[in-house]
Formats: C-alpha cells, sequence, structure tokens
C-alpha cells in the first residue's frame, strides 16, 4: 500500500487506466482509494467527472448534496454516491474521534442505470447500512488491481482488464443483493427486462408464461401492464420479434424458409408462411427476392 499524508487525512490514491475492451462494456473503473482523516478533514464544494461511491468504514460523516443543501449524516457501513455534474461538500464533525472511508470512481453508459436499480440517484444519493463483506472483497480485489498495474505483455493486459472488471462486478451484484425489496421505478426495470428477453429469446418459441416468469409477475397481471406500457400485447410482441428475426434471416442467410420457420419455433413451414404473409404482406420466398431492391 502506498499511503501518503496530505494533512488533513492519510490516503491511498489508486488510478486505472481501462482499456478498448473495458471501455466497449457498460461501465469500468477509473480510480479508488481508502482514507483516515484528521479533525477538520473536509472536501468540497467540489463536482465529480464520474460516478464517485464512497463508503463510510468508521465513524461519522456529514454530506451536503446539492445546491439545495440537503445534507446526510453518514455512520458505519452507509454508502453514498457523488454523480457527475452536482455539487458536493461533506467533511468530518467536529464530534467525532475517528472517520475511515474507502471509495471507487466508475463510468460508462450503464452505471447509472445500475445505481438507480439499487436505489442511488441524484436526488437520493445515500443507501444507509448497505455495505457488507461481499462488497470489501470486491473493493479489495479492485485496490489490489489498481496497486499492480496491467503490465506490458498483451496476454497479462487482458487478463488484468478481465479481472478488474470481473471484480467492479461483483460489487455491484453485492451492491443490488442487498436490495431491500422496495420497488424501483418499477415500470422501467421489469419492462426493460422483458423487452430485452424477449427480443434475444423470441426465435426460440418463448411464450408469454415464459416471459411473465422472468419478470416475477402472474400471467394476466403481466399481459395487462405490458400492454398499457408498451401499447401492445406480449404475444403481439413476441410475434413481432419472431417476424423481424425471420426478416433478418431471409435478408442475410441462404437459409431455406423450412430452415427458417424450424429455427424460429415452427411447427412446420406452412405455419410460419401464413404468419410471414399476415405481418408483411407478402410469402417469405417474395419478401427474400425483393429485399435486395429496398
Amino acid at each position: 500500500m502506498n499511503w501518503k499524508d496530505y494533512g488533513n487525512e492519510k490516503a491511498e490514491f489508486l488510478y486505472h487506466t481501462p482499456d478498448e475492451w473495458e471501455m466497449s462494456e457498460k461501465l469500468w473503473t477509473v480510480r479508488g482509494g481508502q482514507t483516515i482523516t484528521k479533525p477538520g478533514y473536509q472536501a468540497g464544494p467540489k463536482r465529480m467527472d464520474g460516478y464517485s461511491i464512497h463508503i463510510v468504514k468508521e465513524g461519522r460523516l456529514l454530506f451536503e448534496s446539492g445546491s439545495g443543501g440537503r445534507q446526510f449524516l453518514l455512520r458505519n457501513g452507509d454508502l453514498f454516491c457523488m454523480f457527475p455534474g452536482r455539487t458536493y461538500y461533506y467533511r468530518r464533525p467536529d464530534n467525532c474521534s475517528k472517520l475511515l472511508m474507502s471509495w471507487i470512481v466508475v463510468e460508462g453508459p450503464g452505471t447509472e442505470e445500475l445505481l438507480q436499480t439499487a436505489g442511488l440517484t441524484p436526488d437520493e444519493p445515500c443507501l444507509p447500512g448497505r455495505f457488507d463483506a461481499a462488497m470489501q472483497s470486491a473493493l479489495d480485489d479492485l485496490f489490489q488491481l489498481m496497486r499492480s498495474g496491467s503490465g506490458a505483455d498483451s496476454g497479462e493486459g487482458l487478463r488484468h482488464s478481465l479481472a478488474m472488471q470481473s471484480a467492479l462486478l461483483r460489487f455491484f451484484f453485492a451492491l443490488l443483493a442487498k436490495d431491500d425489496g422496495a420497488r424501483r421505478p418499477e415500470s422501467r426495470d421489469w419492462v426493460r427486462r422483458s423487452l430485452r428477453y424477449a427480443d434475444l429469446h423470441a426465435a426460440e418459441g418463448l411464450t408469454v408464461e415464459q416471459l411473465a416468469a422472468i419478470v416475477g409477475m402472474n400471467r394476466n397481471y403481466f399481459s395487462t401492464a405490458f400492454a398499457q406500457r408498451v401499447g401492445v400485447s406480449p404475444s403481439q410482441y413476441l410475434a413481432k420479434s419472431r417476424m423481424t428475426k425471420a426478416a433478418e434471416m431471409l435478408k442475410e442467410s441462404s437459409a431455406s424458409v423450412t430452415e427458417i420457420a424450424y429455427s424460429l419455433g415452427y411447427a412446420n413451414p406452412f405455419a410460419f408462411t401464413r404468419a410471414f404473409t399476415r405481418h408483411y404482406g407478402m410469402p417469405p420466398t417474395a419478401y427474400r427476392e425483393k429485399a435486395p431492391r429496398e
């Protein structure tokens, strides 16, 4: 460990430069660290360029979020996140004898969605008592990997990137596993999951019952709620997804109509042809002949 004295704290600052492989994912780590503060410790007002997740390991912290000056008193095991584009200030209270913290800074287009799923938003940036041993283990691995660096060898560099990504995902998995069960912005969560799953697996003969089970809902309630939010019934959406896949296969592959029919879970080519003609207004063979000119 490379701890240094910075006057009002003794801290270890760690840095990581994500490679192209990591940045092709939806989130990645850019830095982290830990601190043992001294009396009078404070930070800010400041803004972050990433999503800075802090954990109070021991002691208490006064945290102020946003221009409105909303304040939080955080204790052992509490977690807070500073979001990009907002102003933050935090300090060790005068009557606090000891304050230890750890943090990681994460970037990437999928980060905010994961944080929101865990219950962290710009307006609600704190989670009391959320930190646990599984998150600590993931942090320990992230810190050790940042200390060691990736090395010059390309194979070693890829292994290092994979290890960094694995530890980061373990951290978020532990964070989400400790969700208290409260329903987050629920329409976005289960609808997004069901649409994604339908798009991936509709060609495998996925049923409405199976799709409802994936998101943990009763079939009838799921069908009603899905239609209200998406605008079509689940069966219509599944059929549309299968037809979209069928059209792609007709345009982009040399597979026969029979092969495509069975690949998409139809009982026979005739059932597939009827469904395709009903959806596109022409049989599969005519669609394939016309597709290159579109």
